[in-house]
């Protein structure tokens, strides 16, 4: 895999850390670490920050029984639930992912445009948020598009390119309110994690007839 030079914005890894996002978010940050090496040794740097922390908190005195009853606890632990882990969709089969999206659930998929598949992740729906897979024909350029709030996109495969650079696997990019652009897909199939507060924002006629039919 190319080297990843698109990375989670620091304040974004450190909230995703203390458990602030929401879980579409939370997903795409957990598989970008996954992927990669850099964001993964960031995040054991907030662990070390918060260890050290730690030691320079003033000391509380525990109860008397306190010993005996994490003895108890640890004697009888409790059963964790069953978690089933959910069945990998047809239409992503064959396809190497991470453990994190091969982990989650996501919905049947739906055709937004000819050559252009999503599938919605199966979660809560967190006010105006959406998190989605999108699968793109290789070699077509989505029409020009702002947003609403705050958009990020892993490339999964294949990759991409706009006036930022070029992204390929494991490379993060996030865009806001008036950031335009019209990723241009490479010569592979690309498929990518999308996790955004809100929906986007079509520029240009056929993007505004086609974002009925994409839901996004």
């Amino acid at each position: 895999m190319s080297p990843i030079t698109h990375h989670i914005d620091e304040l974004i890894l450190l909230d995703y850390h203390r458990g602030r996002l929401n879980a579409g978010q939370s997903l795409l940050v957990a598989t970008h670490v996954e992927m990669c090496a850099h964001c993964r040794a960031s995040l054991r740097l907030f662990d070390a920050i918060g260890a050290s922390l730690l030691e320079e908190v003033a000391p509380v005195e525990m109860s008397a029984d306190a010993l005996e009853l994490a003895l108890a606890r640890i004697e009888r632990p409790e059963a964790a639930p069953a978690v089933a882990t959910p069945a990998s969709p047809a239409y992503l089969r064959g396809i190497d992912l991470p453990h994190s999206v091969r982990q989650a659930a996501f919905k049947k998929r739906y055709w937004g445009a000819p050559g252009v598949w999503m599938a919605h992740l199966d979660a809560p729906k967190d006010g105006r948020g959406l998190t989605y897979l999108m699968h793109v024909k290789g070699g077509m350029q989505m029409p020009v598009h702002d947003h609403h709030g705050l958009e990020m996109t892993l490339v999964l495969t294949g990759s991409f390119s706009d006036d930022g650079g070029v992204y390929r696997p494991g490379d993060c990019v996030s865009c806001d309110e008036g950031d335009h652009h019209s990723p241009l897909i490479a010569a592979d199939d690309c498929l990518c994690l999308i996790a955004a507060t809100a929906p986007i924002a079509p520029r240009t006629l056929l993007g505004k007839l086609l974002q009925p039919f994409a839901r996004i």
